[in-house]
């Protein structure tokens, strides 16, 4: 390998490690911030009129501001698939992670809960 090619390596690997955590950290900052919303989906489903093992699968992802103005994000969702129905429960998050609203939707049906 000559001199020139090792100086460019050199000055390039660092270039590119940064681009790399620039691409990564994003994605894992997200996933932690909806995971840290897990206790408050799981207590808002505890106050649901259902029992835990009427819930399929539990969802949570990060709802992303469509503007270019304001946070990047606004909140978590819960999107919870439930046994008895082919719909969603879905749990609207703030970014604080308080429960803001629940509703579902296609055919599942919940007493106290808005239906769309």
């Amino acid at each position: 390998m000559t001199l020139r090619r090792r100086a460019v390596l050199v000055l390039l690997l660092p270039t590119l490690a940064l681009m790399l955590a620039l691409i990564v950290a994003p994605a894992t900052a997200s996933a932690q911030m909806s995971q840290a919303c897990a206790p408050q989906a799981e207590e808002a489903l505890q106050a649901m009129p259902f029992s835990d093992d009427a819930v399929s699968t539990i969802r949570l992802e990060k709802m992303l501001n469509p503007a270019e103005r304001g946070p990047q994000f606004l909140g978590v969702r819960a999107w919870v698939r439930l046994k008895s129905c082919s719909g969603f429960l879905i749990i609207d998050m703030t970014r604080s992670c308080f429960v803001r609203q629940s509703y579902t939707r296609g055919d599942c049906a919940i007493d106290g809960v808005t239906r769309y």
